[in-house]
Protein backbone atom coordinates (compact mmCIF):
# COMPACT_ATOMS: atom_id res chain seq x y z
CA UNK A 1 0.00 0.00 0.00
CA UNK A 2 3.22 2.84 0.67
CA UNK A 3 4.84 1.85 -2.82
CA UNK A 4 1.14 2.40 -4.68
CA UNK A 5 0.77 5.58 -2.26
CA UNK A 6 4.10 7.00 -3.35
CA UNK A 7 3.58 6.30 -6.70
CA UNK A 8 0.43 7.75 -6.84
CA UNK A 9 2.26 11.03 -5.20
CA UNK A 10 4.70 11.03 -7.79
CA UNK A 11 2.25 10.67 -10.54
CA UNK A 12 0.09 13.36 -9.47
CA UNK A 13 3.31 15.92 -8.56
CA UNK A 14 4.12 15.18 -12.25
CA UNK A 15 0.74 16.17 -13.28
CA UNK A 16 0.67 19.51 -11.18
CA UNK A 17 4.15 20.34 -12.42
CA UNK A 18 3.24 19.96 -15.99
CA UNK A 19 0.24 22.14 -15.71
CA UNK A 20 2.13 24.52 -13.77
CA UNK A 21 4.37 24.76 -16.55
CA UNK A 22 1.77 25.14 -19.26
CA UNK A 23 0.02 27.60 -16.92
CA UNK A 24 3.16 29.86 -16.09
CA UNK A 25 3.98 29.82 -20.02
CA UNK A 26 0.48 30.68 -21.01
CA UNK A 27 0.52 33.88 -18.57
CA UNK A 28 3.61 34.59 -20.08
CA UNK A 29 2.32 34.37 -23.42
CA UNK A 30 -0.91 35.50 -22.99
CA UNK A 31 -0.92 38.58 -25.55
CA UNK A 32 0.28 36.51 -28.25
CA UNK A 33 -2.11 33.62 -27.72
CA UNK A 34 -5.33 35.01 -26.40
CA UNK A 35 -5.29 39.22 -26.39
CA UNK A 36 -5.08 39.08 -30.40
CA UNK A 37 -7.52 36.80 -31.02
CA UNK A 38 -11.78 37.96 -32.35
CA UNK A 39 -12.91 37.55 -28.67
CA UNK A 40 -10.40 39.92 -27.15
CA UNK A 41 -12.15 42.38 -29.01
CA UNK A 42 -14.10 43.04 -25.42
CA UNK A 43 -11.63 45.05 -24.08
CA UNK A 44 -11.97 47.56 -26.53
CA UNK A 45 -15.46 47.26 -26.52
CA UNK A 46 -15.82 47.87 -23.15
CA UNK A 47 -13.01 50.48 -22.97
CA UNK A 48 -15.13 52.27 -26.15
CA UNK A 49 -18.50 51.35 -23.36
CA UNK A 50 -17.11 53.14 -20.71
CA UNK A 51 -15.43 56.09 -22.72
CA UNK A 52 -17.58 57.33 -25.37
CA UNK A 53 -19.65 60.51 -24.98
CA UNK A 54 -23.25 61.07 -25.21
CA UNK A 55 -25.40 61.22 -27.21
CA UNK A 56 -24.77 57.36 -27.67
CA UNK A 57 -26.27 54.83 -29.74
CA UNK A 58 -25.16 51.11 -28.34
CA UNK A 59 -26.42 48.28 -30.49
CA UNK A 60 -26.27 44.99 -28.49
CA UNK A 61 -26.41 41.56 -29.16
CA UNK A 62 -24.16 38.41 -30.63
CA UNK A 63 -21.84 38.08 -34.30
CA UNK A 64 -25.03 39.50 -36.22
CA UNK A 65 -24.41 42.66 -34.49
CA UNK A 66 -20.52 42.47 -34.55
CA UNK A 67 -20.70 41.72 -38.89
CA UNK A 68 -24.19 43.74 -39.34
CA UNK A 69 -23.55 47.26 -38.50
CA UNK A 70 -22.01 50.45 -40.11
CA UNK A 71 -21.97 52.55 -36.97
CA UNK A 72 -20.36 55.49 -39.23
CA UNK A 73 -23.32 56.20 -41.45
CA UNK A 74 -25.46 55.05 -38.81
CA UNK A 75 -23.72 57.75 -36.49
CA UNK A 76 -23.06 60.51 -39.36
CA UNK A 77 -27.48 60.65 -39.80
CA UNK A 78 -28.84 60.35 -36.15
CA UNK A 79 -26.23 62.09 -34.90
CA UNK A 80 -24.96 59.93 -32.00
CA UNK A 81 -21.80 58.26 -31.01
CA UNK A 82 -21.49 54.64 -31.69
CA UNK A 83 -20.72 51.63 -29.44
CA UNK A 84 -21.09 48.42 -31.36
CA UNK A 85 -21.13 45.60 -28.28
CA UNK A 86 -22.06 43.01 -30.56
CA UNK A 87 -19.76 39.70 -30.08
CA UNK A 88 -20.65 36.09 -29.93
CA UNK A 89 -24.64 34.65 -29.43
CA UNK A 90 -23.23 31.31 -27.67
CA UNK A 91 -22.07 33.79 -24.59
CA UNK A 92 -25.72 33.33 -23.70
CA UNK A 93 -28.39 35.82 -23.71
CA UNK A 94 -28.40 37.21 -20.23
CA UNK A 95 -25.18 37.60 -20.19
CA UNK A 96 -24.80 40.04 -23.21
CA UNK A 97 -27.88 42.14 -22.05
CA UNK A 98 -25.65 42.56 -18.86
CA UNK A 99 -22.70 43.41 -20.18
CA UNK A 100 -24.43 46.73 -21.30
CA UNK A 101 -27.40 47.31 -18.60
CA UNK A 102 -24.97 48.73 -15.92
CA UNK A 103 -23.23 50.69 -18.20
CA UNK A 104 -26.60 52.84 -19.71
CA UNK A 105 -27.10 55.91 -19.05
CA UNK A 106 -29.73 58.64 -19.43
CA UNK A 107 -30.17 59.81 -22.85
CA UNK A 108 -28.83 56.84 -24.57
CA UNK A 109 -30.38 54.65 -27.52
CA UNK A 110 -29.96 50.59 -27.27
CA UNK A 111 -30.67 49.00 -30.49
CA UNK A 112 -30.80 45.35 -29.11
CA UNK A 113 -30.36 42.71 -32.09
CA UNK A 114 -30.43 38.74 -30.72
CA UNK A 115 -29.74 35.76 -32.71
CA UNK A 116 -33.10 33.27 -32.95
CA UNK A 117 -31.59 30.46 -30.83
CA UNK A 118 -31.63 32.92 -28.09
CA UNK A 119 -34.78 31.83 -27.77
CA UNK A 120 -33.98 28.03 -27.82
CA UNK A 121 -32.20 28.25 -25.28
CA UNK A 122 -31.20 31.54 -22.77
CA UNK A 123 -27.73 29.69 -21.84
CA UNK A 124 -24.54 29.86 -23.86
CA UNK A 125 -24.18 27.63 -26.53
CA UNK A 126 -20.51 27.19 -26.48
CA UNK A 127 -19.13 27.64 -22.48
CA UNK A 128 -15.62 27.79 -23.81
CA UNK A 129 -16.34 31.19 -25.84
CA UNK A 130 -17.31 32.60 -22.40
CA UNK A 131 -14.40 31.39 -20.57
CA UNK A 132 -12.44 32.96 -23.43
CA UNK A 133 -14.22 36.41 -22.91
CA UNK A 134 -13.49 36.03 -19.28
CA UNK A 135 -9.74 35.16 -19.93
CA UNK A 136 -9.03 38.11 -21.94
CA UNK A 137 -10.93 40.74 -19.86
CA UNK A 138 -11.71 39.27 -16.08
CA UNK A 139 -13.73 42.19 -15.26
CA UNK A 140 -16.49 40.49 -17.17
CA UNK A 141 -17.06 37.57 -14.56
CA UNK A 142 -19.43 39.94 -12.89
CA UNK A 143 -22.18 39.82 -15.92
CA UNK A 144 -22.11 36.18 -15.30
CA UNK A 145 -25.41 34.87 -14.09
CA UNK A 146 -25.10 32.35 -10.97
CA UNK A 147 -27.09 29.65 -13.39
CA UNK A 148 -24.80 30.01 -15.63
CA UNK A 149 -22.38 27.46 -13.30
CA UNK A 150 -23.43 23.67 -14.29
CA UNK A 151 -22.89 24.59 -17.69
CA UNK A 152 -19.67 25.98 -17.36
CA UNK A 153 -18.17 23.61 -15.16
CA UNK A 154 -19.32 20.38 -17.18
CA UNK A 155 -17.71 22.02 -20.77
CA UNK A 156 -15.14 23.53 -18.32
CA UNK A 157 -12.31 21.01 -19.62
CA UNK A 158 -13.04 22.19 -23.04
CA UNK A 159 -11.54 25.86 -22.39
CA UNK A 160 -8.33 24.14 -20.62
CA UNK A 161 -8.13 21.68 -23.66
CA UNK A 162 -7.57 25.03 -25.70
CA UNK A 163 -5.28 26.67 -23.59
CA UNK A 164 -3.24 23.46 -23.52
CA UNK A 165 -3.68 23.49 -27.86
CA UNK A 166 -2.21 26.92 -28.11
CA UNK A 167 0.35 26.67 -25.77
CA UNK A 168 1.75 23.49 -27.25
CA UNK A 169 0.71 25.66 -31.20
CA UNK A 170 3.07 28.11 -30.53
CA UNK A 171 5.72 25.99 -28.61
CA UNK A 172 5.97 24.15 -32.02
CA UNK A 173 5.70 28.03 -34.24
CA UNK A 174 2.31 26.22 -35.53
CA UNK A 175 0.33 28.81 -33.77
CA UNK A 176 -1.48 31.31 -36.38
CA UNK A 177 -4.32 33.73 -36.18
CA UNK A 178 -7.75 33.49 -37.95
CA UNK A 179 -7.15 36.44 -40.75
CA UNK A 180 -11.17 37.18 -40.42
CA UNK A 181 -11.42 36.31 -36.67
CA UNK A 182 -9.15 38.45 -35.00
CA UNK A 183 -9.48 41.76 -32.42
CA UNK A 184 -7.14 44.08 -34.55
CA UNK A 185 -10.69 43.56 -37.53
CA UNK A 186 -12.60 45.55 -35.96
CA UNK A 187 -13.06 48.93 -35.80
CA UNK A 188 -12.95 51.63 -33.24
CA UNK A 189 -16.29 52.16 -33.24
CA UNK A 190 -16.71 47.72 -32.88
CA UNK A 191 -17.74 46.99 -36.19
CA UNK A 192 -16.37 44.16 -37.73
CA UNK A 193 -14.06 45.45 -41.24
CA UNK A 194 -13.07 42.60 -42.81
CA UNK A 195 -16.21 41.02 -44.10
CA UNK A 196 -15.66 41.45 -47.39
CA UNK A 197 -17.48 38.90 -50.22
CA UNK A 198 -19.57 36.07 -49.95
CA UNK A 199 -16.62 33.44 -49.71
CA UNK A 200 -18.81 31.13 -48.43
CA UNK A 201 -22.14 29.96 -50.58
CA UNK A 202 -24.76 30.44 -48.15
CA UNK A 203 -27.53 29.50 -49.90
CA UNK A 204 -26.61 25.87 -49.58
CA UNK A 205 -26.52 26.45 -45.43
CA UNK A 206 -29.64 24.65 -43.72
CA UNK A 207 -30.79 25.24 -40.30
CA UNK A 208 -33.52 23.88 -37.81
CA UNK A 209 -34.59 26.14 -34.93
CA UNK A 210 -36.58 24.26 -32.37
CA UNK A 211 -38.45 26.52 -30.21
CA UNK A 212 -41.40 26.30 -27.47
CA UNK A 213 -43.55 28.46 -26.31
CA UNK A 214 -41.56 28.02 -22.50
CA UNK A 215 -38.39 28.62 -24.35
CA UNK A 216 -39.47 31.76 -25.73
CA UNK A 217 -41.00 33.26 -22.26
CA UNK A 218 -37.88 32.15 -20.50
CA UNK A 219 -35.85 34.52 -22.72
CA UNK A 220 -38.29 37.07 -23.00
CA UNK A 221 -38.31 37.36 -18.74
CA UNK A 222 -34.70 38.67 -19.01
CA UNK A 223 -35.12 40.63 -22.37
CA UNK A 224 -37.93 42.27 -20.35
CA UNK A 225 -35.50 43.13 -17.38
CA UNK A 226 -33.14 44.42 -19.43
CA UNK A 227 -36.11 46.79 -20.84
CA UNK A 228 -37.06 47.99 -17.43
CA UNK A 229 -33.81 48.53 -16.02
CA UNK A 230 -32.54 50.62 -19.58
CA UNK A 231 -35.98 52.68 -18.84
CA UNK A 232 -35.29 53.19 -15.29
CA UNK A 233 -31.83 54.57 -16.46
CA UNK A 234 -33.52 57.01 -18.80
CA UNK A 235 -32.06 55.04 -21.59
CA UNK A 236 -34.29 54.40 -24.82
CA UNK A 237 -34.32 50.65 -26.20
CA UNK A 238 -35.57 49.33 -29.39
CA UNK A 239 -34.95 45.82 -30.99
CA UNK A 240 -34.39 45.09 -34.53
CA UNK A 241 -34.91 41.34 -35.85
CA UNK A 242 -31.41 40.15 -36.74
CA UNK A 243 -30.50 39.72 -40.20
CA UNK A 244 -30.98 36.27 -41.94
CA UNK A 245 -30.35 34.86 -45.21
CA UNK A 246 -33.86 34.30 -46.88
CA UNK A 247 -33.15 30.36 -47.37
CA UNK A 248 -32.59 29.72 -43.65
CA UNK A 249 -35.18 32.32 -42.99
CA UNK A 250 -37.84 30.20 -45.32
CA UNK A 251 -36.70 26.21 -43.68
CA UNK A 252 -37.39 28.28 -40.19
CA UNK A 253 -40.23 30.35 -40.79
CA UNK A 254 -42.84 28.90 -38.63
CA UNK A 255 -40.42 28.93 -35.49
CA UNK A 256 -39.48 31.94 -36.35
CA UNK A 257 -43.11 33.34 -36.56
CA UNK A 258 -43.88 31.62 -33.01
CA UNK A 259 -41.03 33.65 -31.32
CA UNK A 260 -42.22 36.90 -33.00
CA UNK A 261 -45.69 36.01 -31.92
CA UNK A 262 -44.83 35.12 -28.26
CA UNK A 263 -42.72 38.18 -28.14
CA UNK A 264 -44.80 40.42 -29.95
CA UNK A 265 -48.32 39.66 -27.80
CA UNK A 266 -47.12 39.36 -24.41
CA UNK A 267 -44.88 41.99 -24.01
CA UNK A 268 -44.46 46.05 -24.50
CA UNK A 269 -41.09 46.41 -26.26
CA UNK A 270 -40.45 48.30 -29.08
CA UNK A 271 -39.54 46.65 -32.42
CA UNK A 272 -38.49 48.65 -35.72
CA UNK A 273 -39.08 45.64 -38.06
CA UNK A 274 -40.40 42.46 -38.79
CA UNK A 275 -38.58 39.00 -38.91
CA UNK A 276 -39.67 39.43 -43.10
CA UNK A 277 -37.78 42.19 -43.67
CA UNK A 278 -35.09 41.52 -42.39
CA UNK A 279 -34.89 37.81 -44.59
CA UNK A 280 -31.76 39.56 -46.73
CA UNK A 281 -30.61 38.05 -50.14
CA UNK A 282 -27.66 35.49 -49.43
CA UNK A 283 -25.53 38.01 -51.67
CA UNK A 284 -25.62 40.07 -48.74
CA UNK A 285 -24.06 37.52 -46.39
CA UNK A 286 -20.44 36.74 -45.58
CA UNK A 287 -19.48 33.51 -44.18
CA UNK A 288 -23.08 32.59 -42.21
CA UNK A 289 -26.82 32.96 -41.96
CA UNK A 290 -26.20 36.13 -40.01
CA UNK A 291 -23.12 37.41 -40.71
CA UNK A 292 -23.54 40.60 -43.66
CA UNK A 293 -20.75 41.27 -45.91
CA UNK A 294 -19.95 45.18 -46.21
CA UNK A 295 -22.82 45.40 -48.46
CA UNK A 296 -25.37 44.30 -46.22
CA UNK A 297 -23.90 46.15 -43.24
CA UNK A 298 -24.68 48.80 -45.34
CA UNK A 299 -28.44 48.05 -46.16
CA UNK A 300 -28.59 47.25 -42.86
CA UNK A 301 -27.74 50.51 -41.25
CA UNK A 302 -29.78 52.60 -43.81
CA UNK A 303 -32.66 50.46 -42.66
CA UNK A 304 -31.85 51.43 -39.07
CA UNK A 305 -31.31 55.07 -39.96
CA UNK A 306 -34.70 55.14 -41.32
CA UNK A 307 -36.58 53.70 -39.06
CA UNK A 308 -34.88 55.14 -35.65
CA UNK A 309 -35.15 58.89 -37.45
CA UNK A 310 -39.39 58.67 -36.91
CA UNK A 311 -38.35 57.91 -33.25
CA UNK A 312 -35.54 59.95 -32.15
Amino acid sequence: MNKFLIRLFKFASLQCLVLAAITLYYIQTHDQLAQKQYLAATIDKHALLKQQKKPRIIFVGGSNVAFGINSQLIASNLQRRPVNMGLHAALGLEYTLNEVEEALRPGDVAVVSLEYENFSSHLPDIPERLFNTIDNRVQNVKFVPYYYAPVLLDKGQLYFGGVIRNVVSTLTKNYELNSIYKRSNFNQAGDMTENTGTPRDISKIKRTLEVTDGSIQTSLKIIQKFDRVAKENGARVYFSYPPLAENVYKNNAKAIDQISSVIENTSELDFIDTPEEMAFQVKYFFDSEYHLNQSGSLLRANHIVNRLSEEL
